[in-house]
This record gives C-alpha cells, sequence and structure tokens, in this order.
C-alpha cells in the first residue's frame, strides 16, 4: 500500500514540475476582453530609413462559442490592407479568417481576397524555451496576377524577457520572441525570400516594437514601433481630414 502512495506521490511531484516549466505569457497579448468597443493602434514602420504610420484597429467580441480579436489594418492613406479574425483558447490565438486587400488595376478599387490558413497558430499563451515553435502560414491569390500563389510561412518562439517599454510615461515590462518568416510565390519555384527579427510584446498593451530583416544579406529592414492609442472615431478625423473632408 505504501508503494502505491509513493508512487502517487512521486507523480504528482513530477506532474507539477512539468507544468512549472511552462510559463503564461497572456497578458502580453492584446488585451481583448478591454477592447470590446474597438482601440487603434498607430505604430511607427520604419524600413531602410523611411518612417511612415501604420495603423491596426481591434475589436474583441464575446460569443457563445468564445472569445475572438478582429484585427483591421490600415495604411498610411487610410487604406484597408487586411483584415484578420482569431479566437482566443487557453492555449493561444488562434487564426479563423484572413482577407488581404489590395487595388485592382483595371479599376482602381479595392479587391478583397480570402487567404488560405493551413497552420493557424498566431501567438501562445504557455510557453517553454526557444525550442517551442509556433507555426502560422498562409497563400492566396493576389487579384490581377494570374496563375500566381503567394504565400507566408512564419514561426514564432519564446526568448523571454525584454527591456521595459516606455509609452505615455508610463514603463511595461516586455517579453520577446524570435520570429522566421519566409514570403514567396509557388508559381515561380524558388522566387522566395526569407527574413528573421524580434518582437516586443508589453504586458497589458500587445505588440509594441519588432525589427526584421529580409534577403541574403539583410539588406531590407523593416522596425516597427507603437507611438500612440485611440478610438476609432479619431482614425476617422485623421482619415477625414487626409480626404479634405
Amino acid at each position: 500500500m505504501y508503494k502505491y502512495v509513493f508512487l502517487g506521490a512521486f507523480l504528482a511531484l513530477v506532474l507539477a514540475a512539468c507544468q512549472g516549466e511552462y510559463r503564461n505569457i497572456r497578458d502580453y497579448y492584446y488585451p481583448v476582453l478591454e477592447q470590446q468597443s474597438g482601440e487603434v493602434y498607430a505604430y511607427d514602420l520604419t524600413m531602410n530609413g523611411q518612417t511612415i504610420r501604420d495603423y491596426w484597429y481591434f475589436r474583441g467580441f464575446v460569443r457563445d462559442s468564445g472569445l475572438f480579436l478582429s484585427s483591421t489594418n490600415y495604411d498610411a492613406q487610410f487604406q484597408i490592407n487586411q483584415i484578420s479574425r482569431e479566437r482566443i483558447d487557453e492555449t493561444g490565438a488562434v487564426n479563423r479568417d484572413y482577407f488581404v486587400y489590395e487595388q485592382d488595376s483595371a479599376t482602381q478599387k479595392s479587391v478583397q481576397t480570402a487567404a488560405t490558413v493551413e497552420s493557424p497558430d498566431v501567438f501562445p499563451f504557455r510557453v517553454k524555451d526557444s525550442l517551442g515553435v509556433f507555426l502560422f502560414n498562409l497563400h492566396y491569390r493576389p487579384a490581377g496576377m494570374n496563375g500566381a500563389k503567394l504565400y507566408l510561412i512564419r514561426n514564432r518562439y519564446f526568448l523571454g524577457d525584454a527591456p521595459d517599454f516606455e509609452f505615455n510615461g508610463k514603463k511595461y515590462p516586455c517579453i520577446r520572441m524570435g520570429v522566421r518568416e519566409a514570403i514567396g510565390n509557388e508559381s515561380e519555384g524558388a522566387s522566395e525570400i526569407e527574413g528573421k527579427g524580434e518582437e516586443w510584446y508589453a504586458k497589458g498593451i500587445g505588440l509594441v516594437y519588432f525589427k526584421k530583416t529580409y534577403g541574403d544579406k539583410g539588406s531590407i529592414v523593416r522596425e516597427y514601433r507603437l507611438r500612440e492609442r485611440f478610438d476609432m472615431t479619431e482614425l476617422e478625423r485623421r482619415a477625414g481630414k487626409s480626404f479634405g473632408q
């Protein structure tokens, strides 16, 4: 009898130790429950020395089927680039829908294209070390490019803590995620560009910074930094001013 009691206690200790090796980083992703009224993040996007403003509109939704996050990306001219929808599970954020918006060269109108998501893992909530890789993979056929099939493969892995990020006079603790990407056109075989970099996520905010390099010698550099947060009314005001309204 005692040996079974000892075995049970030993297994419980082993299980507890294994569970203790994982870290919960849920609080470093976007605060979905707080974003049910919608919130815009304004980032500075710097590419090879030139900086433009980039916007993301986040909105959380509570449904009978679960918790969801809708994300809409607007460029500096307030045109939609992409829309995605994620389900927020206990283990992480998982993509459910992904749409790309491109301008049709003939009509000059924005065309929506639904992407096929093959591997939906966007962001993990339970991490252990850099050995755990979280894969996001999609492809789509762009408007106006007959026969083209573009794809994105993105691997994220946990790197540990990052320096605090200062935003609006307050410092936020951060974690670091390593990123490796491949972007290409299946119709052209070897036409692929690879990238690597690092992302910082701040507690209670989400993504606040990244730096990625692309190409054989890292000749293409993209850097992203959060500058502002405001509601959709302010984005609409800025868009109206830009359009002369």
